[in-house]
């Protein structure tokens, strides 16, 4: 049951004012210019920071056992001196220690994450957190273009978690779980001008409809999330369907990070979230440098993430958008840390560079592989599970074993393995069971 339903009716509309201000704020910060932006993020991340200390019992336990005088972190700079935290330390933790004094749990929200990597996170948002959340979805589908009168089907494990608006905005839901034939049928009915869903969820989609499909799934924008994609992946969606497509980065814990505008830049949404791109050493990359993203929430002060590791990679751009956005740039996300292979030298690949040893030949031939996923067990040994397409060919699937070979350009045994088809929600097409131990990338 939605947040929403579960609120007596004078909550409802308590909630609902929390939505209407949540949607002002999100429309308009994105006006303020850059340096605005950089000021007001200082503000709001420093508020949070003291906010955790004050009130929950982790944060004010870590810091100070780290010695740390919460007054002497001002800046935006100062919170280098914080510690990291990770997902381990948030699940033992829960709920006595991360959420907020005060905070009466069963008036918020319990959310988990879907748990791709085998052990999912629990947390929780206060209903005036979950309206700024809705406001921010609202606002990635504003970038694109999209208005109230849109249709949306979202393709994914569960429907949007409350529903106020469900007059104003015409939404369905379609499971993740069906199959791709059964998701296209339903599609034909919907008639969608938005089409939501996971980055691997889509492009299966794309992969399977047929000329006739498409003329009844005519969708205006597409919308792809909880996974990494690459641009090839976006442009054979966009061709299928004829319709732009718009890559949105977030988590499930901390929502909307960064989004696509219409000139296909990635908007960091810092009236949400921090972020931070780190090198090994914990000192900020430089401007299209990759680094490992930490962030910290702005927007959560029943449960807050104060420099929270999620394991991935991006890099930041110096550039300025043509769209009028206010907020910086970020050049790129790479992909889970522990989805970059690590080569015997020690150097990294990163995951698109993988990835795009595989599109070209599985796109160009429908069902040659239904699914397929890299894993590295060894540093010198790359075992490549795949589901074999009724078309399967095993010449042509050769080719991208040769293509990934070639991007290797060290000595690594790479063989295949015929797996059973996933039931994964949500699935990483790369997995490294190899130590993190950075020498450079590639």
């Amino acid at each position: 049951m939605s947040l929403y339903k579960k609120l007596p009716l004078l909550r409802r509309y308590a909630f609902i004012w929390h939505l209407f201000f949540a949607a002002v704020k999100v429309y308009i910060n994105p006006l303020f210019p850059r340096r605005w932006q950089h000021i007001l993020a200082e503000k709001r991340v420093i508020r949070e920071i003291r906010r955790a200390y004050r009130n929950v019992p982790y944060y004010r336990q870590t810091y100070d056992e780290a010695g740390i005088d919460i007054r002497t972190i001002r800046r935006l700079d100062d919170i280098k001196k914080l510690p990291l935290i990770t997902k381990e330390e948030i699940r033992a933790n829960f709920p006595e220690g991360m959420v907020a004094r005060g905070v009466n749990i069963d008036r918020c929200r319990l959310a988990t994450t879907t748990g791709s990597t085998g052990k999912p996170l629990t947390f929780i948002f206060s209903p005036s957190t979950s309206a700024f959340y809705l406001a921010t979805i609202m606002r990635v589908y504003a970038m694109m273009g999209y208005r109230p009168w849109h249709k949306i089907s979202h393709i994914k494990y569960a429907p949007l978690y409350i529903s106020p608006g469900r007059r104003l905005f015409r939404r369905a839901h379609i499971p993740s779980t069906l199959s791709v034939e059964e998701q296209i049928s339903l599609l034909k009915k919907q008639q969608p001008d938005l089409i939501v869903g996971y980055a691997s969820t889509i492009f299966d989609l794309a992969r399977n409809v047929t000329r006739d499909d498409t003329k009844h799934i005519r969708p205006k924008f597409i919308s792809i999330n909880s996974e990494m994609s690459t641009r090839d992946e976006r442009d054979f969606i966009s061709r299928v369907f004829g319709s732009p497509v718009f890559d949105e980065y977030s988590t499930e814990e901390t929502w909307m990070i960064a989004s696509q505008c219409r000139h296909q830049n990635y908007h960091l949404f810092i009236d949400n979230v921090w972020v931070e791109f780190l090198d090994e050493k914990g000192n900020d990359v430089a401007d299209g440098e990759v680094g490992e993203i930490v962030l910290t929430t702005m927007r959560s002060p029943a449960m807050p993430f104060i420099r929270y590791k999620i394991g991935d990679l991006g890099s930041t751009s110096g550039r300025v958008c043509a769209c009028g956005c206010g907020f910086p740039l970020m050049e790129s996300f790479e992909g889970r840390s522990d989805a970059s292979i690590i080569l015997p030298s020690g150097r990294i690949l990163l995951p698109y560079r993988v990835l795009n040893c595989f599109l070209p030949i599985i796109t160009q031939n429908p069902h040659l592989v239904d699914e397929f996923r890299i894993v590295q067990k060894e540093r010198d040994l790359l075992v490549v599970q795949i589901v074999k397409g009724r078309k399967f060919k095993d010449s042509l699937f050769q080719k991208t074993i040769e293509n990934l070979k070639t991007a290797l350009c060290e000595p690594l045994t790479v063989l295949v393995e015929e797996v059973l088809p996933t039931k994964d929600l949500k699935r990483e097409a790369i997995e490294s069971r190899v130590s993190k131990k950075r020498v450079c990338r590639g």
